[in-house]
């Protein structure tokens, strides 16, 4: 089963106040809709990379690589994050049930898959004070330690849990995975620490900092190289995605944009009727928020490869949005810094 956000809780009454907490402070997201599987065996890195298009025998234990999921047209259909345990141990997670199913296919006979995402509880602390949230409850010099897309195993509130430092906001942050069974208690210790949000501030904050979201970003067909993520396959699946059908969907690029002010109700989503940019000066809009860092309507979307530069006015082909403007991706902290950056140390504000 794809990911359903209609199903998802929204907020905790304030989504502009969550995202600006994960900004400022630090907020805990409860993403155990995530789909997990765990493959075990000499032959996971080759299943795995049947699987995604990524190199994974290079990767060191304890750390994590983000990858794709291709169609056979080379277009991308998800995106997921791969988790090295140990030399024979891999983990899955992504917002597709069907993706470990897809993967369990591709185990062979030296391998094999199990599907964890119902026996799991998923939960990301984000922002700048995380470190001093997880402190309160874990190791901090344990905490500390980890590396920028790195995991390690580390109890938080007396729970076996598996930490690992990334997220899908543009902050400095956690992802924590633990045994479902503890979900309630470990869920009310990081809420006691850091300020509940809902699924509307992640849209707001994976858009300021460029995100894909999959069931909006990937639903034109485009491929990685459109979608600015050629570096996550191969030059082959690039070269396919080339020569691909008359849609002309390989010319299109995702792009930023700010806009004239709009009524967004976050997470927002396109219409049944979105289809790609039909002309030149077109935008077909995929994602839109009020961000809460800008101050302004933002958003991502497709335009023709002539349409990409900063600065371009375009034309929403939906009519919804107006005032388009290309803009650098990603608009929120453009050089990247703050994910990898130093953390706010003092005590965390009680939510």
């Amino acid at each position: 089963m794809t990911l359903d956000i209609a199903r998802l809780v929204r907020d905790f009454g304030d989504p502009e106040a969550e995202a600006r907490a994960a900004r400022t402070q630090a907020a805990v997201f409860d993403f155990s809709f995530l789909a997990r599987g765990r493959i075990t065996g000499k032959a996971a890195p080759a299943a795995l990379e049947r699987f995604q298009p990524r190199p994974v025998a290079d990767m060191a234990e304890g750390t994590i690589r983000y990858a794709l999921r291709l169609g056979p047209d080379g277009a991308v259909e998800a995106d997921l994050t791969i988790w090295r345990l140990d030399a024979e141990i891999f983990e899955v997670m992504s917002g597709r049930r069907e993706d470990i199913a897809a993967l369990g296919a591709r185990a062979g006979a030296d391998a094999a898959v199990l599907d964890l995402s119902d026996a799991s509880a998923i939960f990301a602390v984000q922002g700048p004070r995380a470190l001093a949230a997880l402190a309160e409850i874990g190791a901090r010099e344990r905490l500390a330690a980890i590396p920028y897309f790195g995991h390690a195993q580390i109890p938080l509130a007396g729970v076996p849990c598996l930490v690992g430092r990334l997220g899908y906001t543009g902050e400095r942050g956690f992802e924590i995975v633990a045994d479902k069974a503890y979900a309630a208690r470990l869920n009310a210790a990081l809420c006691a620490r850091a300020r509940p949000a809902g699924f509307a501030a992640a849209d707001i904050l994976r858009i300021e900092a460029g995100f894909i979201l999959f069931v909006n970003e990937c639903r034109l067909g485009a491929g990685a190289d459109a979608l600015g993520l050629a570096r996550f396959a191969p030059v082959a699946n690039l070269r396919a995605q080339s020569a691909r059908r008359a849609g002309g969907n390989s010319l299109l690029r995702l792009v930023a944009f700010t806009a004239g002010e709009a009524r967004v109700r976050s997470p927002w989503q396109p219409g049944a009727d979105l289809g790609p940019p039909a002309r030149p000066g077109e935008i077909a809009i995929t994602s839109a928020c009020a961000s809460v860092a800008l101050g302004q309507t933002i958003g991502l979307g497709f335009v023709l490869a002539e349409d990409a530069a900063p600065g371009t006015p375009v034309r929403d082909r939906s009519g919804r949005f107006g005032l388009i403007r290309v803009a650098r991706k990603p608009l929120y902290d453009p050089a990247q810094k703050r994910p990898r950056g130093p953390w706010l140390d003092h005590d965390p504000p009680r939510p």
